[in-house]
């Protein structure tokens, strides 16, 4: 029954995202991330190392965590967006005229980019692979630590902004997240210090270590951080929808 549920707020979502380019363009993005990385990456590497001999290959750890962390983001935002469109809350307001329903139909809202940023951030990293060392299991865990971040933004977003373009300028400051991944791994101590705020920082350093107990506790640390972040605009996303 849930699964038919949500299969069919995916349908009706992918019919939305169709007919806006921004959104299309957003949700298609990830394949175009590993296009990037496949075969523009190796050949800028080539040229630049021709014309210079500066090896951009020993950048390609960071650049592809870089990469591969604004897959949720972009699933997030997407959900964002169909959340504040008019015809979506006025079918929030239609069906969920209880606290209950509420609370239901943002679950069912939160799993979906959950579940295709899952799928997708896998389906990246084994096709990309950005840190070579890692094993299947290191894969399955980065990936879940990563689809965990759709409903981080996907709330971030819905719960602050009241309409797109409020819901834009809000994903761009989103970028502050993603900018802690490349300069969290390349800054040295104390001045990466400074990126502890971002979940994405954590997970990138649980994705590169070569301890597991590290990767555990760099894991547990960016989750602790998402799920305050998840518990306050949850509850802040209802106030605003009971007010």
């Amino acid at each position: 029954m849930i699964g038919r549920i949500i299969f069919n707020s995916f349908k009706a979502d992918i019919k939305f995202i169709a007919r806006d380019p921004m959104l299309l363009m957003s949700f298609l993005a990830p394949f175009m991330l590993i296009l990037l990385l496949r075969l523009v990456f190796p050949l800028l590497s080539d040229f630049v190392f021709v014309k210079t001999g500066f090896q951009i290959n020993s950048y390609y750890t960071i650049s592809a965590i870089t990469m591969v962390s604004v897959i949720p983001m972009l699933f997030g935002m997407v959900y964002a967006f169909i959340l504040l469109d008019e015809n979506d809350m006025h079918i929030l307001q239609v069906i969920s005229v209880t606290p209950a329903g509420k609370r239901n139909f943002l679950y069912m809202r939160m799993i979906v980019p959950a579940l295709l940023s899952f799928i997708m951030v896998l389906f990246t990293i084994v096709l990309t692979n950005p840190v070579p060392t890692e094993g299947w299991l290191r894969t399955f865990y980065i990936s879940v630590l990563m689809a965990v971040q759709s409903p981080f933004v996907f709330l971030f977003i819905g719960s602050l902004a009241g309409n797109k373009i409020e819901g834009l300028a809000l994903s761009k400051l989103y970028g502050i997240f993603l900018v802690a991944v490349p300069l969290g791994l390349l800054l040295h101590h104390p001045w990466n210090y400074f990126m502890f705020f971002s979940p994405l920082y954590w997970i990138s350093w649980a994705w590169v270590t070569s301890l597991p107990g590290e990767s555990l506790v760099y894991g547990a640390i960016s989750m602790m951080i998402t799920f305050g972040c998840i518990l306050i605009f949850f509850r802040h996303f209802l106030k605003k929808q009971a007010g």
